[in-house]
């Protein structure tokens, strides 16, 4: 087989010792079983793995040999795509539908919200730009703080990373991906780009120049700034937080190590908070709930993804803490829209929220109404398709510019 991840499955050094299924915080097999199921995917055999994994790749950090089993299911996830399509629910959820759930969202923002991400979509060329990402275009009001003051901020849906493709193995989609977003900060001119997301942080540097993007700028992630910002003392708290956060992990965060996982802690202490972690943390974490779409089998279905999120919920509240806190937007998506299901949580901020209170910012009450706008697109464009038994292959994206 052809891995076409940018890390490979070492399948001559894999011993099928299973250790990477057995402690999966996801599935948590039992050994014999994990060993049949990593034969079963080295074979290519029906697997519950393929229908229960989440993509975080907790997995890869597991295996004591260091051979990236997390690559191998997404590659199992690309052929099963390949070889039956996508159930119609699936259609939602892919980042270049024409209707999706994060343009039903962006349809009904305030106007201020639209004329916000309006101005991001800017072509004046600029040596220095702002990437926000998919999730952040759906959530702008986020970057109206003085931790990002001064960043000229340009993107839009169009120029998706691709991060929900790759989870689940659509690498043709992906190299579309990555030539338009060459061609977009070829247009920019852009020399340095900082990047709102991990996940898409994580694409830019890891994964798209693996599909044949050709990015000529430099690229740091938004808390590498904003820590550095407060080392220097350019941003100030004046209204330490005083309160317990639990953090909630982006999935990516412990692909660049432990350094990049003490960012989002470095700057929530700085801020007045005091850290108490879950039991899933670090290179042990749970996806938030969107991972559970991932799997061609399920295919976004709400049946999977909602107790999925409800099940870190409840371990974040076991914690004891005063507040979650996010580093992704993607997660505080997720967790905002499972407290209309689950609303004694406790309640969810972005690092950037937190931030802003600690320097006399009052963050915008707007979770609330993106829950609910986020139910409701599911429910009207998602949910007549879970009756639909057909099926469809994913084709191109629209070209580049």
């Amino acid at each position: 087989m052809e891995y076409r991840t940018p890390k490979p499955y070492l399948d001559d050094s894999c011993e099928q010792c299973g250790t990477c299924l057995s402690l999966c915080p996801v599935m948590r097999m039992p050994i014999e079983e994990a060993k049949r199921e990593i034969s079963n995917l080295r074979e290519g055999r029906p697997s519950r793995v393929l229908r229960e994994c989440t993509t975080c790749l907790d997995c890869d950090f597991f295996c004591p040999n260091g051979c990236n089993p997390g690559e191998l299911i997404i590659n199992r996830f690309g052929e099963v795509v390949q070889a039956r399509g996508l159930p119609e629910r699936a259609r939602y959820f892919l980042p270049h539908s024409p209707i999706n759930f994060r343009t039903f969202v962006v349809d009904g923002m305030t106007r201020k919200e639209k004329d916000i991400i309006a101005g991001w979509r800017d072509m004046t060329p600029a040596e220095e730009v702002c990437y926000p990402g998919c999730n952040m275009v759906a959530t702008p009001l986020l970057t109206r703080t003085r931790a990002l003051e001064g960043l000229d901020i340009r993107g839009g849906l169009e120029y998706c990373c691709g991060e929900m493709y790759f989870r689940m193995g659509m690498f043709d989609q992906l190299e579309q991906v990555a030539r338009k977003t060459s061609v977009y900060f070829d247009a920019l001119g852009a020399k340095k780009v900082t990047i709102l997301c991990s996940a898409g942080y994580y694409m830019f540097t890891r994964v798209l120049p693996h599909f044949g993007a050709e990015y000529h700028f430099e690229m740091e992630s938004y808390l590498q700034l904003i820590d550095r910002r407060l080392q220097s003392g350019e941003l100030e708290i004046t209204d330490p937080l005083d309160m317990t956060v639990t953090i909630q992990e982006s999935c990516y965060g412990k692909q660049f190590g432990q350094e990049y996982l003490d960012l989002p802690r470095r700057i929530l202490e700085r801020a007045g908070a005091r850290i108490v972690e879950m039991g899933n943390n670090g290179e042990c974490m749970l996806c938030c709930g969107i991972g559970s779409g991932f799997s061609p089998y399920s295919a976004y279905n709400p049946l999977r993804l909602v107790p999925s999120t409800l099940r870190v919920m409840r371990e974040a509240g076991r914690t004891g803490a005063d507040a979650i806190a996010t580093y992704c937007s993607g997660c505080l998506q997720m967790f905002s829209t499972g407290k209309l299901v689950y609303p004694t949580s406790p309640p969810v901020y972005h690092v950037l929220e937190l931030l802003g209170m600690a320097m006399g910012e009052k963050p915008e009450k707007w979770h609330g109404r993106f829950a609910r706008r986020m139910l409701l697109g599911t429910l009207l464009n998602e949910t007549p398709a879970l009756l639909s038994r057909r099926r469809f292959a994913p084709g191109s994206i629209e070209s580049p510019l």
